[in-house]
């Protein structure tokens, strides 16, 4: 009996060892997956926190400029970070700045947080910017905005304007060095006639009969003052950026001039080689690009779309400055309206030459002037420069008419056609004011069709730094926005933290606290 109580009692003590050895492995297995299920859980709060510090760092956007603009853009102040590490440390409930004390079991511990990056206006071609006005155009105007816009720039007969123009000019010098070379030989012969008296070759003294008037004197006279005051009844703006005090800038524009005159084809073509009139091709612009320009109609004043109503603008012509760059909203305007009117006088130029009524009286007019002053061979040129006048004085009625919100037609017809050969010769300021707006067209174009065009050959560098110029002086404008910049402002973070938290169910030999780094981006 002995012997085998002996064996029972050795046979329990080999069962509790077991089970205790299986017990003690399944309470090490149980407190090691649940020490991994804290580990993530911890984690996942600390990268919580970050995301939330984030998207509160970009709550903090400037609520003027998007109530004005619809961007969204966050100022930088300097206490951003510390801003971010306050917002962490709440969100993962630390209480207090000590280490140990803050500690808990899904409570991960901040050690450090910073800003490493920002995304700024000028990141990525501006990619962000470009991307937050397509997003907000979109929304306002529909998904296929951007198709037609495009639609319409590629629909219209402007897209050969550039064709137009070269021929134009060609023509006017081919005449205009032959016309050269006859007079100088006519000059040279007269000379060499004895007793010849190059006096006779003057209008006055000529046997033709009574002086001609000559439609492009008049117009040459004009041209001598600046177009905006024959076209904008004293009502242009005198206002003036303070470039010294933005933030960046970009160099201005070429200025555009008005032709010298009409007495010599040179005044013409040499203001005609400085612009490119090409549509055609940058109307297959991207669609973001042609989108940015709809934005800046939108929101931005011009020439004929005053300020909203209670909306305060350093400029009022806050486009034209978009194309232009220059610190006064005169020579902004100046500069844009030399441009129309040269467009306008391509076009006006290309009706005149397809009308036999008129190209009849024009021909009759130029071999009058080339007879008063003995000199025949110069029929053609002055019959070309002719033309170039009339269609000029065309354009400027054309121009007051769009600058006061009317529509003129893109491509002139016999009835749309305003300024008669006869008025041209005694055109002045006054009666530029009794022609505009008979030439208004449901079908033509406006103001801003012309902005439209003009905007596809800015760059995308100067467009988006003057547009940030703009906000930016208006901004300032308001209570408590005075020191507002621009180039502090950015679209996006990206942060680096560092937390540690101590184990709890289970210690790995050697390791006494875990660490975690968390490294998140966000931008709108």
């Amino acid at each position: 009996m002995g012997k085998q109580y002996k064996g029972h009692f050795c046979g329990s003590g080999y069962v509790t060892v077991v089970f205790s050895m299986i017990f003690l492995t399944v309470i090490s297995v149980v407190l090691s997956a649940l020490e991994a299920v804290r580990v993530s859980a911890v984690r996942l709060q600390a990268e919580t926190a970050c995301a939330i510090a984030c998207e509160a760092f970009l709550s903090q956007y400037q609520p003027q400029v998007q109530a004005r603009y619809g961007l969204y853009l966050v100022e930088r102040d300097g206490f951003d970070t510390t801003f971010l590490q306050q917002f962490i440390k709440a969100n993962c409930g630390e209480d207090t700045d000590r280490a140990d004390s803050g500690a808990g079991w899904l409570n991960p511990i901040l050690e450090s947080a910073v800003i490493d990056q920002q995304t700024g206006i000028r990141d990525e071609d501006f990619r962000y910017l470009e991307d937050q006005i397509f997003d907000l155009m979109i929304a306002l105007k529909g998904s296929d905005y951007a198709e037609r816009i495009r639609d319409s720039l590629m629909g219209t007969s402007m897209a050969d304007v550039e064709a137009e123009k070269q021929q134009m000019t060609s023509k006017l010098e081919q005449e205009g060095t032959l016309a050269q070379q006859q007079k100088e030989a006519a000059q040279r012969a007269a000379d060499e006639n004895e007793g010849g008296n190059a006096e006779t070759e003057s209008p006055e003294d000529s046997s033709a009969g009574e002086p001609v008037d000559d439609p492009r004197e008049n117009l040459s006279q004009m041209l001598k003052y600046p177009i905006l005051s024959l076209i904008m009844d004293g009502r242009l703006s005198d206002a003036v950026l303070d470039t010294a005090s933005l933030s960046d800038l970009t160099a201005p524009e070429e200025n555009v001039s008005a032709p010298k005159g009409f007495m010599d084809y040179t005044d013409v073509t040499q203001e005609l080689k400085k612009q490119s009139l090409d549509i055609k091709s940058a109307a297959g612009s991207a669609a973001k690009s042609l989108v940015a320009d709809a934005y800046i109609l939108d929101f931005l004043s011009n020439g004929a779309k005053p300020q909203k109503k209670g909306q305060a603008g350093v400029l009022s012509y806050e486009t034209e400055y978009i194309l232009s760059g220059q610190d006064s909203d005169a020579a902004n305007l100046q500069n844009t309206v030399n441009r129309i009117m040269l467009i306008r006088m391509v076009l006006n130029m290309t009706y005149l030459l397809k009308s036999t009524a008129k190209t009849a009286a024009v021909h009759a007019a130029a071999a009058a002037l080339a007879s008063a002053i003995l000199m025949p061979f110069l029929e053609e040129i002055i019959y070309l420069l002719i033309l170039a006048a009339w269609a000029y004085g065309e354009a400027l009625v054309d121009c007051r008419s769009l600058l006061n919100g009317g529509k003129v037609p893109l491509m002139k017809s016999d009835a749309t056609w305003v300024l008669s050969l006869e008025q041209l010769t005694k055109l002045s300021t006054s009666q530029l004011s009794g022609y505009a707006g008979k030439d208004d067209d449901a079908q033509g174009m406006c103001y801003e069709d012309y902005l439209r065009i003009l905007l596809l050959g800015v760059s995308k560098e100067k467009k988006y730094v003057r547009l940030m110029n703009i906000i930016e002086a208006n901004t300032r404008l308001l209570d408590g926005c005075e020191s507002f910049r621009m180039d502090q402002c950015v679209f996006g973070i990206s942060v680096c933290a560092d937390f540690i938290f101590y184990p709890v169910f289970f210690h790995n030999a050697g390791k006494d606290r875990y660490e975690h780094h968390v490294h998140m981006s966000i931008a709108y």
